[in-house]
């Protein structure tokens, strides 16, 4: 009899007790940009660009353009007011490929990127779409072979410093970002045996990834000199 009354007395305090109530989480913290607004150039010994394709159904084959250049225009009040203007040049690209061919060549020529008559491919974004505390979706128009298509890129912000973290002079910024794009909008249409299929296994697919890890720099302003007081005159 007293474990019943025990056991009621429990039921009845658990149904008064009101139920605990889900706290919310804290927002996210916002992105802390250590750089002032201005005109950033692409670090090109820091920014890669990789591109990875399916290979017969066999793996994601990965190479990387070698030579890039452009200007970021940085907005740190308002960085969806931001813009950046990029170009690669084509025969710069470069393969894992280490056989008798001259792989890197043959993807370079006119079946491919015809890097003889388009030495460029070139990105200029239109417009900056805030996705979160330090991630954007940058949109712009991308030129390859002389066709122009419209990429977004998914884009996060990784860090900024006022000062080069080993003492340099330097201001950094620096991002990572992602996106698709179909080689086919840009006439590229080799070892394309089933063009419907993006993820052919006879063939290699007309999807292919961008990879990107882009740096940024400029000098840092020198710092102002230092007034002394002047020695008193005797």
């Amino acid at each position: 009899m007293k474990y019943w009354t025990i056991a009621a007395a429990a039921f009845a305090l658990a149904a008064c007790t009101p139920p605990a109530t889900e706290t919310e989480a804290p927002p996210p913290a916002p992105a802390v940009v250590n750089v002032p607004s201005g005109e950033y150039p692409v670090d090109p010994h820091h920014t890669t660009i990789e591109l990875r394709v399916k290979h017969f159904g066999l793996s994601m084959y990965q190479f990387r353009m070698n030579a890039v250049s452009g200007t970021l225009n940085f907005n740190a009040e308002d960085p969806t007011q931001s813009s950046i203007n990029v170009t690669v040049q084509t025969n710069s690209l470069d393969t894992p490929y280490g056989g008798d061919r001259d792989f890197d060549a043959e993807l370079q020529n006119s079946e491919w990127l015809d890097a003889a008559t388009h030495p460029t491919a070139e990105f200029t974004s239109t417009s900056v779409e805030s996705t979160g505390p330090t991630t954007a979706r940058v949109t712009g128009d991308l030129t390859i072979k002389g066709v122009t298509r419209p990429i977004t890129l998914d884009v996060t912000y990784n860090a900024s410093h006022a000062t080069h973290p080993m003492g340099f002079p330097l201001q950094l910024i620096g991002f990572s970002a992602h996106g698709t794009i179909n080689r086919l909008d840009y006439g590229i249409g080799a070892n394309t045996l089933v063009p419907s299929s993006p993820e052919a296994t006879d063939g290699v697919a007309t999807q292919v990834e961008l990879v990107i890890e882009a740096e940024f720099s400029r000098p840092a302003p020198a710092a102002p000199p230092v007034n002394t007081p002047a020695e008193p005159v005797n």
